[in-house]
């Protein structure tokens, strides 16, 4: 059982900020509560527990015209048993109580011993639906990340928006008061989170020690070729150069000292370069790579926290733009490579509203968009995606690659909060924008509009109908109007959830008043014989539309950069930049899709047959559920194919020496990204038992986690067998003459 009420930190907090609001002081709530002014401000720093002096102060504070004084009363007062306690602010507090109501309803029900068994089952099914829709509801927690191609101005864009600005006169123009570093793109080396902290400051996730060195050997590697003349002497072309991201060879200079140098002679600029003279001083590519990570002196770079020290007399925003620029770059020597980076803000989101918002900046698209980070942010269901983009090319390059897989790869829809496009115009790019006459924009809204309705039918082509539009000009647009939109995509969110919740509790109260009722049960019964006859007559799943490996190969003859593939071929295929294996997975899973889709029109159309007639009016709820479980089935087993597509090429991939033959490819001359792909389609020709081996357990993922919960459904079983591991909705026993 949780608190019977909430923590008096919270109660303390809320009576601070009642009287706030009213805008009185301690010493008038003293006087209408009749107590001592010490008591009132000892309780709203929570150093107070009496029950009976909280309730006076709340009391006088109603008096005093607190319109939630007393509602907050009552909601202390409330025992919560099922579900965690919320805040007095949740904006679904509501529908939270309610489902602690529904909750304490089935537990009675449960706790009868006349209910058939499998009514038992299908309430308990319920019950823990109702708690994982709960759970999201009562945590105020989510993220808002950002993701575009690299030279958007997606980072000064959320820096504008979230006030993470120095002050203005600090600075000679107000494009320069970002806190996160801008450039021309390739700027930021990792994700960044902006969240709230105790105070200023950074903290960050190291790279691994393995992956670090790696990237220095790529480096290493690239540097070598060029003093040994090899992409001179093999015709390599330009497009083809080979190495790590501009930002991460960046830090690795930085980080050994190893940097260009400028001198002024004869009144020109000359550079000297340390990486390539230390090259050239070498006998070999290992003296090389190792002589780099020695000046690199990784073991001493082991701070991880970095804090505001007000003696700097330093702005903390200023503080914090120069520590961040110093981190992104490498030039701490107490710090390593970052993996990730949480800039701590005070009192960060406090103005946004009630939510907790943490703020993501991703790395730059720069090749492959559908990077397991970014599929990490889709897949979250606490997270709203912004794709940023520039004016002119809306929707953009990465977000119509990854709406365009979120719709071939997962079953979520796009116009529940999940995601949004923030196209950046430049000045003048709006009113540039023309109708269908020809006339051009008169102001910068128009344009929008015109921009939007373009967009909005290029998606609706792709299937894509749906997914909101949203403009930002930094320097003359309403910041707080497209901030309040963004707040707006995770209330839908939320919103989305609160709806789920309250058909479960509108199907328990049926349930539970409709237990005994002979209809309810016969018209249930029918439902179960209709959907074992649909089962048995479509259980196969579809015939396999394309190969796991097809995505794959696309992806590398695509690639945009060489050295992106060429880096892939060092680690096996398993690259951030480009996981061959997690391409083989989102192959699967597109494949299963496709096989699925149909099917599962079939079930919608049977289902929509059930609701249409009369006689099975009683059970529509149920019905719905049906739809609603087979719904969460799918999701789980286009899940589970994209994994098993993963695991079944994972290891056989690991330990073939094609990756070998790919990696020597690179200095033969044009072609590379071609000859790549030619090894590894002739080695998936060759390893066939593996295409057979994953068709094997794509068709029992489709059993086990569609037919079998749906047919359990369906078929009667003995009283006190085990309920299914499933998600399914289970039905009353079968009525006997």
């Amino acid at each position: 059982m949780h608190a019977p009420v909430p923590q008096f930190q919270q109660t303390s907090s809320a009576i601070a900020r009642f009287r706030s609001e009213l805008g009185v002081t301690q010493g008038a709530v003293a006087q209408k509560a009749r107590i001592d002014q010490s008591r009132v401000s000892r309780i709203e720093k929570g150093e107070v527990a009496a029950i009976a002096e909280i309730d006076r102060v709340l009391d006088a504070l109603t008096e005093l015209g607190s319109p939630d004084a007393e509602l907050y009363k009552a909601f202390a007062a409330r025992e919560w048993t099922h579900v965690e306690p919320p805040s007095f602010w949740n904006p679904q507090r509501g529908y939270l109580e309610q489902a602690e109501e529904t909750l304490e309803a089935i537990n009675d029900f449960l706790a009868e011993d006349g209910h058939p068994w499998p009514l038992r089952r299908q309430m308990e099914r319920r019950r823990d639906d109702l708690l994982k829709a709960s759970s999201f509801l009562s945590r105020l927690s989510h993220n808002i990340a950002f993701i575009g191609d690299i030279g958007v101005g997606k980072s000064t864009a959320l820096s504008f928006l979230f006030e993470l600005l120095v002050p203005s006169s600090l600075v000679d123009k107000p494009i320069d008061r970002v806190v996160l570093e801008t450039g021309a793109g390739g700027t930021t080396i990792c994700e960044v989170h902006i969240k709230r902290g105790p105070e200023f400051g950074i903290s960050l996730l190291p790279m691994s020690d393995g992956e670090l060195r790696q990237l220095v050997s790529d480096l290493c590697a690239a540097k070598w070729a060029v003093i040994s003349n090899i992409a001179k002497e093999t015709g390599t072309g330009a497009g083809e150069t080979v190495g790590v991201s501009r930002e991460v060879e960046r830090a690795i200079r930085n980080m050994s000292g190893l940097v260009r140098r400028r001198e002024i002679v004869s009144g020109k600029p000359i550079y000297h370069d340390l990486l390539l003279d230390l090259a050239r001083s070498c006998s070999s590519e290992d003296e090389f790579r190792a002589r780099v990570l020695d000046l690199m002196q990784l073991p001493e770079r082991t701070q991880r926290e970095l804090w505001y020290d007000s003696a700097t007399r330093k702005h903390p925003m200023e503080w914090v733009t120069e520590t961040f620029k110093m981190v992104n770059n490498g030039r701490l020597k107490e710090v390593s490579l970052p993996q990730s980076i949480d800039l701590l803000i005070p009192e960060f989101g406090r103005s946004f509203g009630e939510l907790e918002i943490t703020v993501v900046d991703t790395k730059g698209v720069d090749d492959v968009a559908v990077r397991e980070d970014l599929d990490l942010r889709l897949r979250d269901p606490r997270t709203t995606v912004v794709f940023c983009c520039r004016f002119n090319d809306a929707p953009g390059t990465s977000a119509r690659a990854l709406l365009q897989h979120m719709r071939q790869t997962f079953s979520d829809r796009v116009d529940t909060g999940k995601v949004a496009i923030l196209a950046l115009p430049r000045a003048g790019e709006a009113r540039a924008m023309k109708d269908d006459m020809g006339e051009q924009a008169l102001t910068d809204t128009e344009g929008y509009t015109f921009k939007n309705m373009q967009v909005a039918g290029e998606l609706a082509a792709d299937d894509l109908a749906g997914v909101p539009m949203l403009f930002l000009n930094v320097e003359s647009d309403d910041l707080i109007e497209v901030r309040g939109k963004l707040f707006g995509q995770l209330s839908r969110m939320r919103e989305a959830v609160a709806e789920r919740l309250l058909d479960l509790c509108a199907a328990v109260e049926e349930l539970i008043e409709n237990s005994e009722v002979q209809a309810l049960n016969a018209a249930i019964e029918e439902v179960a014989n209709r959907l074992n006859t649909f089962l048995q007559a479509n259980r196969r799943l579809g015939a396999r539309e394309r190969l796991a490996h097809t995505d794959a190969i696309t992806t590398i003859r695509g690639v945009r950069y060489a050295s992106t593939l060429w880096a892939s071929t060092r680690r096996n295929g398993e690259y951030s930049g480009l996981n061959i294996v997690h391409q083989i997975g989102i192959g699967a899973a597109r494949d299963a899709r496709l096989r699925c889709d149909g099917w599962f029109k079939s079930l919608e159309a049977f289902l929509n047959a059930l609701k249409a007639d009369t006689g099975l009016a009683l059970a529509v709820k149920t019905i719905d559920q049906i739809g609603r479980s087979a719904a969460i089935s799918k999701t789980t087993f286009l899940d589970n194919v994209q994994r098993a597509g993963m695991e079944v090429y994972h290891e056989p991939l690991a330990q073939s020496p094609v990756w070998a033959r790919c990696a020597s490819e690179w200095g033969q001359g044009p072609g590379f990204k071609g000859r790549v792909a030619d090894h590894l389609e002739r080695w998936f020709e060759e390893n066939a038992n593996l295409k057979a081996k994953l068709e094997e357990v794509a068709n029992g993922l489709w059993e086990s986690l569609v037919i079998q919960p749906l047919l359990h459904q369906s078929q009667e079983s003995a009283p006190g067998a085990p309920a299914y591991g499933g998600n399914a909705v289970e039905f009353p026993a079968r009525i006997r003459a």
